[in-house]
């Protein structure tokens, strides 16, 4: 195996890597964006944290203007991204006006359904060890967030937004070959640009609200959504879309830590299947990278 085969080895285990690492961050994000919608509305919520991600971005993007290497084309992709973004991050906030922060990570972890369907029926590639392992994470989401209560406003909010985070992983795939930091600043401007228009009809974010989003946009939009689109440079959609339900896990754990949910001990067992699913699935695609290395070679 050469020096390029290892290197393209090493980078799909270091994509498998920061996709865990993206959903550290996405799972921290629930019981923040809980305390922050009850303050304010969810479309301020998520203009504001857009809004503040767009100003974090906005000093790197004019050190590369200055150089004279802005790529408009990945701006344009990013922009294309950002519509199914905002849609998906304005849904999820909604809806978990209405329910808890474990039963919206069950929901907005459907996303991974979608992107199996739509890989199975569109791209019509799909094997019996994708099927089995999206059949254990989904049984581990049902089991560690044990959603009731039936059909809500809150729980067809938060699906509505599982599409579009569907829609989201599948385009940042299709993209990927983008430059990152002109298709994170498109994908966040779609919401900046909101801001305006919400902000003229509000009373405002307090202090205590801002800190939860100047958090949620530093670590949980440009943290998490820079390991997302580097790692998904390496891994296929398909196990991304696996990697992702490891979010729900996370976010039960910090919902814990912060007192907003009980500990109960059928949640180890959801949370079992879930890393089960994830292990699978990376498994599987790194015996795939080394077989056609090996074959290349």
């Amino acid at each position: 195996m050469d020096a390029s085969s290892m290197r393209e080895g090493r980078g799909k285990a270091m994509g498998i890597a920061s996709l865990v690492a993206a959903t550290v961050l996405w799972g921290s994000s629930f019981p923040f964006i809980k305390l922050s919608v009850m303050d304010i509305e969810p479309l301020t919520y998520a203009a504001t944290r857009s809004l503040v991600a767009i100003l974090l971005l906005t000093p790197l993007l004019l050190a590369k203007a200055t150089r004279g290497v802005i790529h408009t084309g990945s701006l344009y992709r990013g922009v294309i991204i950002g519509v199914a973004y905002l849609l998906g991050l304005y849904l999820q906030a909604a809806g978990t006006v209405y329910t808890t922060p474990s039963i919206s990570a069950f929901i907005t972890g459907l996303n991974s359904v979608h992107v199996h369907v739509y890989i199975a029926l569109v791209k019509k590639s799909y094997s019996v060890m994708d099927g089995v392992a999206l059949l254990l994470a989904v049984s581990g989401l049902y089991v560690l967030t044990s959603p009731s209560g039936g059909l809500t406003i809150g729980v067809l909010l938060v699906f509505l937004g599982s599409i579009a985070w569907a829609a989201q992983i599948l385009l940042v795939s299709r993209f990927n070959s983008s430059s990152i930091m002109e298709l994170l600043y498109g994908m966040f401007l779609p919401g900046a640009l909101m801001y305006p228009l919400v902000s003229a009809s509000t009373e405002g974010v307090s202090l205590r609200v801002l800190v939860y989003i100047a958090y949620l946009a530093a670590a949980c939009t440009v943290g998490a959504t820079f390991l997302q689109v580097w790692g998904q440079r390496y891994v296929s959609p398909l196990t991304a879309a696996l990697i992702f339900l490891l979010e729900p896990v996370f976010a039960l754990f910090f919902s814990l830590i912060m007192g907003l949910e009980e500990p109960e001990p059928y949640k180890l067992v959801g949370g079992g299947l879930i890393v089960a699913s994830t292990y699978l699935a990376s498994a599987t695609e790194l015996s795939h990278e080394e077989k056609r290395l090996a074959d290349a070679g």
